[in-house]
């Protein structure tokens, strides 16, 4: 005969023919920890990437970091952009209007056209993952060398149709189109002389510029 319980030294008792939400309670702590892995396996780089979004946040007035010579935060941004495993032929940099990721147009576009290369929409996919979970602006730039385009009838155009190109792949993957401004400079903005084939090729791009909150 099992032993009688006294109701007074006992403080919750769970009568004998509802045993069973033992074995339901169990179920349902070992289901909430396996959904718990699952997430936590499936979701490390969203995760990453959220952290990496709140870290662009402005500093606070009189925040002591700035004279610490600690890094500041566009300078840890960039860093994590360049963590990013983007292709050698993109290059980030900190400048004052923001962290600047520059596209060569002659990896990213055919010549003397606005369409995307298979390379570019592999990049800018896995670029994309970074630029949709920062809550920032992003400013896409057009920037093309001095030599006429063949096929536009001006620089300014080629580069505009290059940067729109980029804002419409960003936005049919997701990007709030709020959050998006496009500018041509033509070739008034160049990086080098010009003084050889690759300088000018090296000024033909396209900036992708994360600004400041």
């Amino acid at each position: 005969m099992g032993q009688l319980i006294d109701e007074e030294d006992c403080e919750v008792c769970v009568p004998f023919d509802q045993e069973w939400i033992f074995t339901y309670g169990d179920l349902v702590t070992l289901l909430l920890c396996f959904f718990i892995l699952l997430f936590a396996s499936c979701k490390y780089e969203t995760m990453k990437f959220k952290s990496l979004a709140a870290s662009f946040k402005p500093l606070p007035a009189g925040t002591p970091y700035l004279n610490e010579g600690k890094d500041s935060i566009v300078e840890q941004i960039a860093d994590r952009l360049e963590e990013s495993e983007l292709g050698d032929d993109a290059n980030i940099n900190v400048e004052e209007k923001g962290v600047v990721v520059s596209f060569k147009a002659s990896a990213y576009f055919k010549p003397d056209s606005a369409n995307l290369s298979q390379k570019a929409v592999k990049e800018m996919s896995r670029f994309s993952k970074l630029v949709f979970l920062l809550p920032n602006r992003i400013q896409i730039e057009g920037h093309a060398e001095k030599t006429p385009p063949k096929n536009w009838n001006s620089t300014w155009e080629l580069a505009g149709a290059r940067a729109s190109k980029v804002a419409r792949f960003f936005i049919k993957n997701g990007l709030d189109p709020t959050k998006i401004t496009v500018k041509s400079f033509g070739s008034t903005r160049p990086r080098f002389r010009e003084a050889s084939p690759t300088q000018r090729n090296l000024n033909n791009r396209v900036e992708v510029v994360v600004l400041p909150e």
